[in-house]
């Protein structure tokens, strides 16, 4: 089995990548928004910079600027997550994600983020289907920024698959990396 992951051990980052990420929280959401998510106490300076994020606080402050309506790509990457991954544990959500971005850049698979989800066999969801709207929904549009975005550290490492634990595929030429919630995920 590979190693559980949560917060407590994801969530230390150094002094640079937690200004990276406040930064690019920053310049990602609207200026009220920022300005309560990334926040500047009267302590904090550049020398002294705000603690880490939690992945569940991230995903809270992104999810308050969620419309995905413009952006094809982040919309079809929620979507996937909302339908594979929908009550896993955030870090689980968020490795889905990468997994589909990971197999963008590879160039093994389709170069856009649609057209790897639209892959016969790859997903098991139905695309015709909407995603209800509610915090799950809203949940997979944050998750879907901070991956796209690179908000966060990679969960399962250069993953490109994963399948539910429940399932045995057999795949050959793969290594196993991680156990997260519900799925098993491979490089």
């Amino acid at each position: 089995m590979g190693p559980v992951v949560d917060d407590s051990l994801l969530a230390p980052m150094t002094a640079t990548d937690t200004s990276a990420a406040n930064a690019a929280l920053a310049a990602s959401l609207p200026a009220d928004i920022a300005a309560a998510a990334v926040g500047t106490p009267a302590a904090a300076t550049p020398s002294t910079p705000l603690p880490p994020y939690k992945l569940a606080q991230l995903v809270s402050d992104m999810g308050n600027a969620t419309d995905l309506a413009e952006d094809e790509d982040l919309r079809c990457l929620a979507s996937a997550v909302y339908f594979e991954s929908r009550g896993e544990p955030l870090e689980g959500q968020l490795a889905v994600a990468q997994v589909i971005l990971n197999r963008v850049e590879s160039g093994r698979y389709a170069n856009s983020v649609c057209g790897v989800i639209n892959q016969p066999g790859q997903f098991s969801f139905d695309r015709s289907r909407t995603p209800a709207v509610g915090v799950d929904w809203r949940r997979a549009q944050a998750i879907a920024r901070i991956a796209a975005q690179d908000l966060w550290r990679a969960i399962a490492p250069r993953a490109v698959s994963f399948h539910a634990a429940r399932l045995s595929p057999g795949w050959r030429g793969k290594t196993r990396i991680a156990r997260i919630g519900n799925h098993v995920f491979y490089r």
